[in-house]
């Protein structure tokens, strides 16, 4: 039978419901995890920022250039910046490189990326200091010419760099760069 009392009741509660707020229990957010951050440890090639300008013999004629390296992207890259002027009438534009080198733990190496104003790039790889000379491979990516590399410090002001490589051709080309902190 119907009961209206009941009814009422029944009402009355419901809109009392409504009314009152719901305490709801909740698990605790879960804290984020930090994602970790490798930086190298560039204390041996911490001598190499700053601005430099360097000079080397190409074509017979001398090519300077000036560069600029810091610690960068959060201090995960040795970046630099370089800038060779035009030189001859080969060379009648200036060409901007810019370079950015890091340490691969898993391969216990250190890698270098670098592109230029022309397109060219190129990639290469060290196993790092051995006294005051640091040798590296590279492979150059316009012609898939490959090179070697031996950067010497000289001084906490001067470096000197013997880069040998060889084109798809066979030919091979030594330039030696020195350069000096400004």
């Amino acid at each position: 039978m119907f009961n209206p009392t009941r009814l009422v009741l029944c009402v009355g509660a419901f809109a009392i419901s409504l009314v009152l707020p719901h305490v709801v229990t909740a698990a605790p957010a879960a804290a984020p995890t930090p994602v970790p951050i490798a930086h190298p440890d560039f204390s041996s090639m911490q001598f190499l920022t700053g601005t430099w300008t360097c000079h080397e013999t190409v074509r017979g004629k001398d090519r300077p250039d000036t560069s600029t390296t810091t610690i960068g992207l959060d201090g995960a890259y040795l970046v630099g910046h370089d800038v060779a002027p035009p030189f001859d009438k080969y060379r009648s534009v200036p060409i901007k490189t810019d370079f950015y080198t890091t340490y691969n733990p898993a391969k216990h190496q250190w890698v270098s990326i670098a592109m230029d104003s022309t397109g060219g790039y190129f990639v290469s790889t060290s196993p790092g200091w051995s006294g005051n000379t640091m040798t590296s491979t590279t492979v150059i990516s316009a012609d898939g010419a490959t090179g070697s590399d031996v950067l010497t410090k000289v001084s906490n002001t001067q470096t000197r760099d013997v880069a040998t490589s060889k084109g798809a051709n066979g030919k091979v080309t030594h330039v030696t760069t020195i350069c000096s902190k400004s």
